[in-house]
């Protein structure tokens, strides 16, 4: 019988609903249609109906026993709610894959990966309208991973070799990046030649350009360069045969809601199971990739430079340059002068600092008690507003007077510490009185539009623009540039703050055009000194060192385990008692399980991880274990 035609028989069909919420189980359904698995269906859960995906279908004899197992009425599905759209097998494979990997529900992976616009038109967005002639691969086309590590301007000249290598074949390509700016920046570097075959699908617009975007791109005759985000993964074109990661190491192809994953991980699987060629660059790639190229993981091909060229770049020594006043100077003389040069050459200065505010921490100058938010628990921030001063968390947004006690000991002795980019501002205005100075920060800039109103202001009028990392997302390149503070990071004990420093400094240096200075109270750190130099093979061998010693990531593999705040203290003991056998670190709102990465995925574990209730919170591979 012929798959998606109606017959007199029933069929058993089981299914994953798709929402964050989904339980880690599939449900299971009557169809008097054999549903092919990938397909997108309605399915009646409780009151409602809701979107999900059909995993397997069976003859209702085969599953007779199944039937009598399940002890309640099955409900039919309606030939109504059977949609034509379908997510390819091979990409139920690496869905499958990456939920395993990840501790979490294929349903919740779902509803990460598919946007609500799609389950909304799951015809426009996940039918089949390619033009595009399918391209049979044999074992031997199959490609292993290359890895291009060097400056942007060579990089992409390599990506610009590889579109055109793939047209020549007749074959399409996805360009994922990790933001919408990176979007349009790469397609502003890409579509010299080809512009007429380039097509560009974020979810910023409106629904029904959306959808134009869409299918132009599934019905162009014609190979296609599609640049998109990670949520145009599933374009259903049949003639992609490379996909390209660009910003590989960056932070945003992590996920800030439940389920926490990284988009790398599955878009590796996924390439894989569709045996797509994948590439993967950036300037700097995380230290995993790295350590995986060394292991031999990926291909021989790969073009991997460890000296990183850029301007000229000074490191120079904050802690000694004292005021008249005996205190210590936000901007150095040698930051100064470099300033005052732009000034006279009527250039812009790009000033970054790592946190916002005036003072990124607050403490005790009696007990050392950090400073909390009254509502989460959270450290906050000093903030100026109509020349008061506020406290402000970055974490749920609750305010607080700067007129206030410990909460520990009650005392008044409350010491701002670090430097934030408002503070940063300050000092810069009374150098320069008479320039335009701006700050690009998530608090000055809460919208992309807002964000690039500054940028544009900044490049029509020129002066001082002061900013966050925020700032790399939206400004190209700037004469000018100097790291005014980085120091606080060091002060957060994570085994990836070394990279992530590293990383930083060095996009500081590489979009900037005549010289750069970075200036620190931490001297001695010799992260800075190989930054400073573009040295990324002596960082890297240093970093494998120390991780390897303490068995971190990439050697071993974090699982953190959060517990809401309300029940931590009824749920954090069982919760060691029930995963004692993998000696889980107890810290103050949960526990971390270090595991080696060779015997992860653990069937046992991921088994014990499932039964949690949703009070706790599961990252797998996190980030940071703070």
């Amino acid at each position: 019988m012929k798959e998606g035609k109606t017959t007199s028989q029933s069929f058993l069909v089981e299914v994953f609903p798709i929402n964050k919420t989904a339980t880690q189980g599939s449900l299971s359904y009557f169809s008097a249609t054999r549903l092919a698995p990938g397909t997108i269906i309605k399915v009646p859960i409780r009151k409602g109906f809701v979107t999900a995906v059909v995993w397997r279908s069976r003859d209702v004899k085969a599953a007779r026993s199944d039937i009598r197992r399940a002890g309640f009425l099955l409900k039919k599905i309606r030939k109504t709610d059977i949609t034509l759209a379908q997510i390819p097998p091979e990409s139920l494979s690496a869905i499958e894959k990456t939920a395993r990997y990840y501790a979490t529900s294929i349903g919740a992976l779902l509803s990460t990966f598919l946007p609500k616009i799609f389950l909304d038109e799951p015809n426009t967005f996940l039918k089949n309208l390619s033009n595009g002639k399918k391209k049979k691969k044999s074992p031997e086309h199959f490609k292993e991973t290359l890895l291009l590590q060097m400056e942007t301007e060579e990089r992409f000249g390599q990506y610009r070799a590889l579109v055109r290598q793939s047209f020549a074949r007749g074959a399409s390509i996805i360009f994922i990046a990790p933001t919408h700016l990176d979007c349009l920046k790469a397609a502003k570097d890409l579509r010299g030649g080809i512009a007429e075959f380039v097509h560009i699908f974020t979810l910023t617009g409106k629904k029904s350009e959306l959808e134009k975007h869409w299918v132009e791109a599934l019905r162009e005759p014609h190979p296609i360069l599609f640049i998109t985000t990670p949520m145009g993964l599933f374009l259903p074109r049949t003639d992609i045969d490379r996909v390209i990661v660009e910003r590989e190491n960056s932070r945003a192809y992590r996920t800030l809601t439940r389920p926490f994953i990284h988009f790398k991980v599955f878009i590796e699987l996924w390439a894989r199971a569709l045996n797509h060629h994948l590439v993967l660059g950036d300037s700097i790639l995380s230290i995993e990739t790295l350590w995986r190229e060394k292991r031999g993981d990926f291909g021989e091909s790969s073009l991997i430079r460890w000296r990183l060229p850029a301007a000229t770049s000074s490191l120079v020594d904050a802690k000694s340059k004292q005021n008249q006043n005996g205190r210590f100077n936000i901007i150095t003389p040698e930051l100064k002068e470099l300033i005052s040069k732009a000034i006279s050459e009527n250039e812009r200065v790009y000033l970054f600092g790592a946190r916002k505010g005036l003072a990124p921490t607050t403490v005790c100058g009696d007990c050392g008690t950090l400073l909390p938010c009254l509502n989460c628990g959270a450290g906050v921030v000093l903030h100026r507003y109509n020349e008061t001063t506020i406290y402000i968390c970055h974490a749920c947004g609750a305010k607080r007077e700067s007129k206030t006690v410990c909460g520990y000991c009650g005392s008044w002795k409350l010491v701002p510490l670090g430097i934030g980019t408002e503070e940063i501002a300050r000092a810069a205005k009374e150098l320069f009185p008479k320039q335009n100075i701006q700050i690009l920060d998530k608090d000055h800039a809460p919208t992309d539009a807002k964000a690039k109103s500054i940028v544009e202001k900044f490049n029509e009028d020129g002066g001082i623009l002061v900013g966050t990392e925020l700032a790399f997302f939206h400004l190209e390149r700037v004469p000018y540039s100097g790291l005014v503070s980085v120091d606080a990071l060091f002060s957060i004990p994570d085994f990836g703050i070394n990279e992530r420093i590293f990383y930083l400094v060095s996009r500081l240096r590489e979009m900037t055009e005549k010289w750069s200075i970075i200036q620190t109270r931490n001297i001695k750190q010799q992260v800075l000194a190989w930054a400073n130099q573009g040295n990324i093979i002596d960082f890297y061998q240093n970093e494998m060192e120390e991780r390897e010693s303490l068995l971190y990531p990439p050697f071993s593999i974090f699982i953190k385990i959060t517990v809401a705040k309300k029940s931590a203290g009824r749920e954090l003991q069982g919760l060691k008692e029930r995963l004692f056998k993998w000696h889980p670190d107890i810290f103050k709102d949960g526990v971390v399980i270090r595991i080696s990465r060779d015997a992860w995925p653990n069937d046992e574990l991921g088994a014990e991880l499932a039964l949690l209730g949703p009070q706790f919170s599961i990252k797998v591979d996190p980030e940071s274990i703070l």
